[in-house]
């Protein structure tokens, strides 16, 4: 009979005691294992981890049940064929519930590539733990560059290398990357730094900035990969405009210089610069022979018509353009256009396929909605070539709508009414701020240019009413 002393007790509770008494259990199942960076939990199914360094940390948490000392063997195989690559030694031992790491030394790795790596406990006695096995994949290449574009959908579209929006007026930017296994985006503006992960099923992300102060801003980008791979920055430079940069909204440019590249706005707003192949001509009051001296801008050539330093009207509110012009022929033409992200924030002109049961050419203003696509109202009002006529694109944003109003001044020998004709208004919930330039003849991409002449040309930061329209009619414009 063996007598169990207290002393005995005791010591069965002690750490090491168990194999004092002759006892010693194998270490435990390595624990907590992970691959350093991007510090990826342990694999072996279908989903691997990846591993964005060719010198990355193992690590594994190794305990013992007798609370002894224990060291680390780890080996690193090739996971095609499970050939052994490196085997370093044993690491020193730690005491129970220690993390053991070792790093992979260079030339071992190659990118693309599937590696197993395991690692098996030991204590002081040789007992060993089971080995427990990962699986990784290594990517060391980095994403490529990220694309930053400004898109419609906050208070306003800040174009890059363009000034545009305001202090407290919200903008919105796409970051995308052409590389599939981007799931990140760094980001920051000004100096800021911010992460936003990838929409789901994209490898991109929308990310907004709504500036406090005016001035020049830089948006700095970068794409994330799934090993935690970084591309190369993306610099995407604009302006928030201030109370001096915004949009004048109201501008009167009578257009009866009749010589010289410039066309002054008789508000003292931003003057117009013709192009160099853009003539003057006898203006509207001059042909139906009211005053010889009225001038207007001939547009008879591709690459005709007069531009703005900049945008002239705020798109995101209400707005009101006219122009008083003439038709030299039936072909659709833009009279009035403004820059906007991708296609006109606005264009007023004629068109073919717009015009209801195919009657061709009809009058009409397309302003671009928020969604990237555009709001396009017509006039019943016929074109008739060699009259003149008063067109009045109309945005109303408290009403949610945009028209075109057109009154036919007509000719000498053939006058028009003179009265406003109120178009149908169609529906537009909301517009973004466009900072593209305002143009006299043709859209901003220099297509569809204007057959005609251009009399004079109003603007207004307002949706203006049928009155104030009937008395520009009456007047020719002036």
């Amino acid at each position: 009979m063996v007598a169990v002393t207290a002393l005995t007790v005791g010591l069965a509770l002690v750490p090491g005691s168990a194999q004092a008494h002759g006892r010693n259990h194998a270490p435990d199942r390595p624990a907590a294992l992970t691959t350093s960076p991007p510090g990826a939990a342990c694999a072996t199914g279908a989903a691997l981890p990846v591993v964005g360094s060719p010198t990355p940390t193992l690590r594994a948490t190794l305990t013992d049940p007798d609370g002894d000392a224990v060291r680390a063997t780890f080996t690193l195989r090739d996971g095609r064929n499970g050939r052994k690559l490196w085997a370093p030694p044993a690491t020193a031992p730690q005491a129970s519930g220690a993390e053991h790491a070792v790093e992979v030394p260079a030339g071992l790795l190659v990118d693309g590539r599937t590696y197993e790596w395991r690692v098996q406990a030991k204590d002081a006695r040789g007992r060993k733990s089971p080995t427990v096995r990962c699986r990784v994949v290594v990517d060391v290449t980095a994403p490529g560059a990220t694309t930053v574009t400004a898109v419609p959908g906050a208070g306003a579209v800040y174009g890059e290398d363009a000034t545009s929006g305001g202090v407290g007026v919200a903008g919105a930017f796409r970051l995308a990357a052409s590389d599939a296994d981007v799931v990140a985006f760094r980001y920051g503006f000004d100096g800021g730094q911010a992460t936003v992960a990838v929409e789901p099923g994209t490898t991109a992300a929308t990310v907004t900035f709504t500036p406090t102060t005016a001035g020049p801003v830089a948006l700095v980008a970068a794409a994330v990969d799934r090993a935690g791979n970084v591309g190369p920055e993306r610099l995407y430079r604009f302006t928030v405009a201030s109370a001096t940069s915004a949009p004048v909204g109201n501008a009167r440019w009578l257009l009866d210089e009749g010589e010289g590249s410039t066309a002054a706005d008789a508000l003292g707003g931003p003057d117009l610069t013709l192009t160099p192949s853009t003539a003057w001509t006898g203006g509207l009051l001059a042909d139906l022979g009211w005053l010889d001296e009225d001038r207007a801008l001939l547009l008879d050539e591709d690459g005709d018509g007069a531009v703005a330093p900049g945008p002239v009207v705020d798109t995101s509110g209400s707005f009101t353009v006219a122009a008083f012009v003439r038709a030299d022929g039936t072909t659709p033409g833009t009279v009035l256009s403004q820059g906007g992200l991708a296609t006109g924030a606005f264009t007023l002109g004629t068109s073919i396929t717009a015009c209801a049961d195919g009657a061709a050419p009809c009058w009409t203003f397309a302003v671009q909605d928020a969604a990237g696509g555009a709001a396009v109202a017509t006039a019943a009002a016929t074109v008739t070539p060699g009259s003149w006529y008063g067109v009045f694109g109309v945005r109303d944003a408290a009403g949610g709508t945009v028209r075109v109003d057109v009154c036919e001044i007509g000719t000498a020998d053939e006058p028009g009414p003179m009265a406003p004709q109120t178009g149908t208004p169609v529906d537009l919930a909301s517009a973004p701020a466009a900072s593209g330039s305002f143009r006299v003849g043709g859209a901003p991409d220099d297509a569809s240019p204007w057959r005609g002449a251009v009399s004079a040309v109003h603007t207004w930061g307002a949706a203006v009413d049928v009155t104030r329209e009937r008395v520009l009619c009456t007047r020719g414009g002036a």
